[in-house]
């Protein structure tokens, strides 16, 4: 199952989610989340401005 992650900090929930077998598809954080989930696609910045044509893209 795909699931979005918002306000994701460094990842340490999303790493659970994809122990439980979960796919993290995006997520949105401002820098820390990268380093520790290179293959999740990551949207960088205010969560207020992300638009569904950028989580659709994906």
């Amino acid at each position: 199952m795909n699931i979005i992650s918002l306000f994701s900090g460094c990842g340490g929930l999303d790493l659970g989610f994809e122990k439980a077998g979960f796919n993290i598809s995006v997520a949105n954080e401002f820098d820390t989340f990268k380093a520790n989930h290179p293959n999740t696609h990551l949207i960088e910045g205010d969560v207020r401005k992300i638009t569904t044509e950028e989580i659709a893209q994906i």
